[in-house]
């Protein structure tokens, strides 16, 4: 990647960075207004009780309105499954280890059917070789075109290579 490609990705996730970092304090604003309007109206002590509510409402509307104009600059993607985990109120935390714990537990089955085939591949071509000696050549192909470990027995080795000489 050329510097000066590398350069302006560096400037453009900075940027996109600064407008999350935005967002995050926009949200942190709107808790905070909505934390303080449900102690004004708890604590309801009147005229001046409706006026320190109108007040939070009135700011309550305008953050959302700042979050609103903010969203047309972002371009991010929240899979619906995370949505749909906060809003039944649970932790969004939770779904991601529990995410990870799945993606490993699957890594860990497929990594296991891997070796189990590279380990039939194996024993197969050993007994190919052993029951037809003279497809050894194939399966010797077959072996290095799928990474498998080519091993003749040492008996067989010097046979092979005498018949072979004697068909040149």
């Amino acid at each position: 990647m050329a510097p000066s490609m590398a350069h302006s990705q560096g400037q453009l996730q900075h940027q996109v960075d600064m407008r999350l970092d935005n967002v995050e304090k926009q949200l942190r604003n709107v808790i905070q207004t909505l934390y303080e309007a449900q102690v004004a109206t708890s604590d309801y002590a009147g005229p001046q009780s409706i006026e320190a509510v109108q007040q939070q409402m009135n700011r309550l509307v305008s953050q959302y309105s700042e979050l609103d104009k903010i969203k047309d600059t972002l371009d991010v993607k929240i899979p619906k499954e995370i949505v749909m985990y906060v809003e039944d109120g649970r932790n969004p935390d939770i779904y991601t280890r529990e995410f990870v714990e799945i993606v490993a537990k699957q890594n860990q089955f497929l990594n296991g059917k891997m070796r189990a085939f590279k380990d039939f591949r194996d024993v197969l071509a050993e007994q190919i070789n052993t029951t037809f000696p003279e497809l050894q050549g194939d399966v010797e192909h077959v072996l290095r075109a799928t990474s498998g470990k080519y091993r003749p027995k040492q008996e067989e080795v010097p046979a092979q290579m005498v018949h072979q000489k004697h068909e040149s």
